[in-house]
């Protein structure tokens, strides 16, 4: 199957902005104690660039890869007729087994839960293309929750007292939690991410809403196979796509901006997080829109292109991207959660990100797939896959 270039660009793009948020985030996923609060806004500008991040990278760059993810199952599966699903679940086994070794060391994996709900995927082979855009805009626009949360307000659910001593506190938790990451156990890190951190990540994805938003954002990747978009991309009518993207996303995350502050009434608030949930649909495609405008043009092509060796090896460039950011605040690395401004740590992770785009563009001048990407593709077909390019 030959390979897009358009789709490897965004992938690496889509890569690019996760980096990016990690490393202001500190690699933390998980949410900051009060007694840390603000732990990287430590020069004047980090507020500035906390709101940047926050607005306009947040929620928006794992969206392009949720939904490059769901195009990636139609190009493996549902549009090649006759394909094994279970060679499908197959991989998507081998997938969870290497996010779960990523997880252990970092709760913020979403490996994991790419291929638990992946596996949703697999009945969805013989839906109608319609049906996919309804469930998948209803799902990606986190409906679910915005039913459950319109319902609370509507008729507050009843309180039922439950014994102090059964509830698990969450900024106990958090401080631990910290408190391991600053002085690097690594031991009880793994035993900490392998236990209760997959009860924090189903209940960050619970409350983030995208125990909903993800697998309505990999339905909207099918239907972009299904209607074959990925195959005309000349087609698209990319000006109408960024106008319209930006008319809408941009006073979506105004909005979110100046509803979302916790001053606000809880109405007010629930207003706030609908635009964010809208905004993380719109902005997105404003991005893929202006990449792929610039893709179209001669000029800045040579740019773009840059993108497509990270985005090829997507998978070995995430994970090696989690290295070195705990390799950075960790205290079993450097050690620098608490002594490292937010901006420098986006910096850093920039220069990281150039590092990984001349890695992987000399990689590529000598073997077909990069390593994790090999490995998983062997395993998946269960014998050693051709490595080296022929010369």
């Amino acid at each position: 199957m030959k390979r897009i270039e358009q789709i490897d660009a965004l992938r690496g793009f889509a890569l690019f902005g996760i980096i990016m948020t990690h490393m202001f985030e500190g690699y933390l996923a998980s949410f900051t104690p009060p007694q840390y609060a603000g732990f990287n806004i430590l020069l004047p500008i980090d507020s500035v660039s906390q709101t940047m991040i926050q607005n306009l990278f947040v929620g928006k760059f794992y969206a392009i890869f949720s939904m490059l993810f769901g195009l990636s199952f139609y190009l493996i599966l549902d549009g090649k007729k006759g394909s094994s699903p279970l060679k499908f679940a197959w991989r998507l086994v081998l997938l969870f087994l290497i996010g779960y070794i990523h997880h252990i060391h970092y709760r913020g994996d979403f490996l994991t839960v790419y291929a638990i709900f992946g596996m949703a995927l697999i009945p969805f082979r013989k839906v109608p293309t319609k049906l996919i855009l309804l469930i998948g805009l209803f799902f990606a626009l986190n409906g679910p929750s915005i039913v459950m949360k319109t319902i609370s307000l509507i008729e507050p659910p009843v309180q039922i007292n439950q014994p102090l001593a059964v509830r698990p506190n969450p900024i106990e938790q958090a401080t631990a939690y910290f408190q391991l990451i600053l002085d690097g156990e690594y031991k009880k890190l793994i035993v900490s991410n392998s236990t209760i951190g997959f009860v924090n990540k189903y209940n960050y994805l619970k409350f983030s809403g995208r125990l909903w938003v993800i697998p309505g954002l990999f339905l909207l990747g099918l239907w972009v196979g299904r209607k074959k978009w990925h195959q005309n991309i000349e087609k698209i009518p990319l000006g109408k796509l960024i106008l319209v993207s930006a008319f809408i996303g941009i006073p979506l995350v105004l909005i979110n901006f100046y509803f979302s502050a916790p001053t606000h009434s809880e109405l007010v608030r629930y207003f706030g997080s609908i635009a964010k949930d809208a905004s993380n649909i719109f902005m997105p495609l404003l991005y893929m829109g202006l990449l792929l405008h610039l893709y179209t043009s001669k000029f800045t092509q040579r740019y773009v292109r840059q993108l497509i060796p990270v985005g090829k090896m997507g998978l070995t460039t995430y994970v090696s991207q989690t290295a070195f950011g705990l390799f950075i605040f960790y205290g079993y690395g450097l050690g620098l959660l608490l002594n490292l401004s937010g901006t420098v740590a986006l910096g850093l992770g920039f220069i990281f990100f150039i590092f990984q785009i001349l890695f992987s563009r000399w990689w590529f001048t000598t073997y077909k797939y990069g390593p994790l990407e090999w490995l998983w593709r062997s395993l998946t077909y269960g014998k050693k896959q051709a490595f080296r390019l022929k010369k």
